[in-house]
Formats: structure tokens, C-alpha cells, sequence
């Protein structure tokens, strides 16, 4: 229980460490630190956008099917559209955008710090003056994070289209003024505000979980399958925990 405790006193503290490099010398590597975040959004949000689309329309049009097939007098575009807004935008879009995250840069983020503090590399980098929490947690922080909150919207975006097309071939109702009750739903204020806090919080959680163990690789290199693999499962049940925690809070 302390051990648990003290890694998520660990993470929080990488996560204020990549923080506070935004103030420490802004001037200093400030191309550099760029092309790393912009590289790390490459990676972890535009390569991943089709996968999330694919997922996001499928997990959509099931939901509308089931909806239609079981409850065929109930099936109301306003039901469909509290549905869609309540299951997948605030609860199934982030979560379903971080696991994906996870599983395309956990594992990479990890073995890629690991490699480099088995090298030595963080110390050389500390020895030549130069700032890691800046030039190695920013970037990881700023690109997942930003990578987990751009494909959830990517992910309601899609789920958005989605749904009017699905309600359209199923005949629930195809008159505009509930279909545009539908999308209303779909893409409401508050639904949105919490699935964008979700995001942030998966992106941020990622980022920590994955730099923190990457960086506990010191000289035994056969040690990094091992974090790789701890750190997406510790990955999985934060997200998990913290997604609970939000919805109930949101409540």
C-alpha cells in the first residue's frame, strides 16, 4: 500500500517536474523542445486518427442498432442522442482514446527513456548543464496530452456523424427537427466538458506512468520488457480509477 502510494507520489511529481520546465529558462532549446512535442503528436494523435474514426463508428452505429432492434418503440432520437452523449462522449470516448494512446506510446515512451537512462544519457545530459525534465518529460507530457484530448474529439466528431447516419438508415426518424435533436444532445456543453477533462487527466497519467518507469531502467537493460509492460497495465487501471472517480463526481 505505501509502495503503491509513493509511485503515485513519484508520478505527480514528474508531472509538476515537466510543468515547472516551461518557466525554467523559456528561451533555452525552445526549437528543439518543439520538434520533440510536435514529433510525440505525430506519433501518438495523427497516426492514430483512423484507427480512433474506425472505432468511434462502429462502437456507434452498434449502439443505435441495439438500441433500434430492442427497444423499437422507445427508439426516439432523443433517447438514441442521451445515449450516444451519456455512454459513448463522456464515458466511452475517452477512455476507448486513452487506451489507444496507451497501447500506441506506453510501451514506446518507455522503452525509449529506458534505453537512454541505461546509456547514461539522462546523467550526460544533466552533466552538460542541460535540463531533462525539459528536454525529455515536456515533450512526452505536452504530446499525449494533447494527443488523448485531439482524439477524443476526433472520436465525438466521428461518433457525431455516425449517429445521423445511423438514425437515417434505421428510419428511426427521419425528419430534420429530431435529427437535430439528436446531434444537439450528442454534442452538449456538459458532455463535452467532462469527456475533455477525461482526456486531460488520461493524457497526464499516460505521460507519468510511462516516463517514470522508463527512467527506473539503470543498468540492467533486461529490466525494460518488464517496465514496459507494468507501465501499461498501471496505465489501464489509473485511467480505469480516475474515469470512475470523474463520472461520479460528475454526477
Amino acid at each position: 500500500m505505501l509502495t503503491d502510494l509513493g509511485r503515485i507520489v513519484s508520478y505527480s511529481t514528474l508531472g509538476v517536474m515537466a510543468a515547472g520546465a516551461i518557466f525554467t529558462r523559456p528561451r533555452e532549446g525552445g526549437r528543439v523542445v518543439r520538434a520533440q512535442i510536435a514529433r510525440q503528436i505525430i506519433f501518438s494523435a495523427w497516426d492514430g486518427i483512423p484507427l480512433v474514426a474506425l472505432i468511434a463508428g462502429m462502437m456507434t452505429v452498434s449502439i443505435v442498432v441495439i438500441v433500434a432492434t430492442l427497444a423499437p418503440a422507445a427508439s426516439t432520437p432523443e433517447l438514441i442522442g442521451s445515449l450516444l452523449a451519456t455512454v459513448i462522449v463522456r464515458e466511452l470516448a475517452p477512455l476507448t482514446t486513452a487506451v489507444i494512446v496507451a497501447l500506441r506510446s506506453c510501451a514506446a515512451v518507455t522503452v525509449e527513456l529506458g534505453y537512454m537512462s541505461w546509456r547514461g544519457e539522462v546523467e550526460a545530459l544533466e552533466t552538460m548543464a542541460i535540463d531533462p525534465a525539459k528536454f525529455l518529460l515536456l515533450p512526452r507530457f505536452a504530446g499525449l496530452t494533447i494527443a488523448s484530448v485531439s482524439l477524443t474529439i476526433v472520436f465525438t466528431a466521428t461518433v457525431f456523424g455516425a449517429a445521423a447516419a445511423g438514425v437515417r438508415l434505421l428510419d428511426v426518424d427521419s425528419s430534420v427537427e429530431h435529427l437535430a435533436t439528436v446531434l444537439h444532445t450528442l454534442v452538449s456543453a456538459t458532455a463535452m466538458s467532462v469527456a475533455v477533462i477525461k482526456a486531460t487527466a488520461f493524457g497526464l497519467i499516460i505521460a507519468s506512468v510511462s516516463c517514470y518507469h522508463g527512467l527506473s531502467v539503470r543498468s540492467d537493460i533486461t529490466h525494460l520488457p518488464r517496465r514496459a509492460t507494468r507501465a501499461l497495465v498501471e496505465v489501464l487501471v489509473l485511467c480505469t480509477s480516475v474515469n470512475v472517480a470523474i463520472t461520479l463526481i460528475a454526477l
